[in-house]
């Protein structure tokens, strides 16, 4: 009985690892103070990956959500979200053309399209981000901590978790800075 109990205990704690591990998946963050504003850019090349492409080869629309938050750290309750932005890539394979045809959008409105044959575009533009906006300097403490963090979500999922906590993000990314005045 003790060893099925220590079999099972190791791999609970086996998936749950993994599920961590595939949590922390990396998003490349480069936060962008300039001008008395900030802004985030991203890249998050590992989610476009083999079953991402399966998913669009089966001429499925594809979208990669990604939520862009400014937070400042707190030593003693949860972090304080500064800004928030929602940015979205989709793509969709015309199956009787062989186009891909790909567009960007920032908080519900569509900011970018574009057509092409070439997957590797397609896995560019899917997953690079460039200067998202999120705050201004007015909003902003001089000399205190911020950090950016990015949380990608996919649909439609090939996957899901059983564990609820950590099983919501496809990809999660971060950079901490410092906003001087």
């Amino acid at each position: 009985m003790s060893r099925r109990f220590a079999v099972g205990i190791l791999t609970a704690v086996l998936g749950v690892t993994g599920t961590i591990l595939a949590w922390t998946d990396g998003i490349r963050v480069t936060p962008i103070i300039a001008d008395g504003r900030v802004a985030a850019s991203f890249v998050a090349t590992s989610s476009f990956g083999d079953d991402a492409q399966a998913v669009v080869q089966s001429g499925l629309l594809l979208t990669m959500t990604f939520t862009v938050d400014l937070k400042r750290p707190s030593t003693i309750w949860w972090d304080h979200t500064v800004s928030s932005a929602v940015v979205a890539a989709s793509v969709k394979l015309d199956t009787l053309t062989g186009v891909y045809q790909v567009s960007k959008s920032q908080d519900g409105q569509v900011t970018w399209s574009q057509r092409t044959e070439d997957l590797g575009h397609v896995r560019e533009w899917m997953t690079t981000f460039d200067r998202v906006p999120l705050a201004t300097g007015d909003r902003l403490e001089p000399n205190a901590d911020y950090y950016v963090q990015v949380r990608l979500r996919s649909s439609p999922r090939r996957t899901f978790s059983l564990w609820p906590f950590f099983g919501s993000d496809d990809g999660v990314g971060r950079a901490d800075f410092t906003f001087l005045r």
